[in-house]
């Protein structure tokens, strides 16, 4: 069961924990608990289309934005079938799962899967590809990144690499591992105000966009 009783709200966007967006939260539903302390359980209803509804165990939500209106998950869009979260788990008896197949992002991302596949081909490390920073997610990081820093010429998602200097004060995310550090850590490191050494072979420094 969770430790913050989080308020879900109808509306909300559901994102895996690879960023993938999975549907939207129709309800809240009660249903058995898998734990022996308690006689029931809360369970998020969610649906996308063309995806069988999901039932999702409030106990697997890490994060609730109610600024950006988006419930954050522990799992990846791979596990739901093996979890069995399109089961309704109200009715009495076994209720056969409905298959899930993970769709490609809308913003034209590789799915995990093929990812996966990809970097295995090639023999490289599995690069993860950032969050969308907006509604659709339907822009790349790059030229299209939107919203400009005000009097700067730095964009959220651009990317940097390894001793450039660093040109804002913000967060930074190893474009590998999503691994993350303020520029305020970059410099107790190093006082001439570069990026470090590569967090993983091949990655760049990416800013990120912490505002609500």
């Amino acid at each position: 069961m969770p430790l913050v009783d989080w308020v879900i709200l109808p509306g909300y966007a559901v994102e895996a924990e690879d960023g993938t967006v999975v549907g939207r939260v129709t309800g809240m539903i009660e249903g058995p608990a898998r734990s022996m302390f308690v006689l029931t359980e809360p369970y998020i209803r969610v649906t996308q289309p063309g995806q069988p509804d999901l039932f999702i165990p409030k106990s697997e939500v890490v994060d609730v934005g109610e600024v950006k209106r988006a419930v954050y998950l522990k799992r990846r869009p791979t596990e739901i079938d093996a979890l069995g979260w399109t089961r309704d788990p109200r009715p009495i008896g076994a209720v056969r799962a409905i298959p899930y197949v993970p769709q490609a992002p809308a913003d034209g991302r590789q799915s995990e899967e093929e990812a996966v596949k990809d970097s295995i081909e090639i023999g490289h490390l599995v690069t993860v590809p950032p969050r969308p920073r907006v509604e659709l997610g339907t822009w790349q990081p790059g030229e299209a990144a939107p919203r400009p820093e005000p009097g700067l010429r730095v964009r959220i998602g651009d990317r940097f690499q390894p001793g450039d200097p660093i040109p804002v004060e913000g967060q930074y995310m190893c474009t590998v591992c999503r691994f993350r550090r303020h520029s305020r850590q970059f410099r107790q490191d190093n006082p001439d105000g570069r990026f470090p050494a590569a967090h993983h072979p091949g990655a760049l420094w990416e800013l990120e966009d912490l505002r609500p």
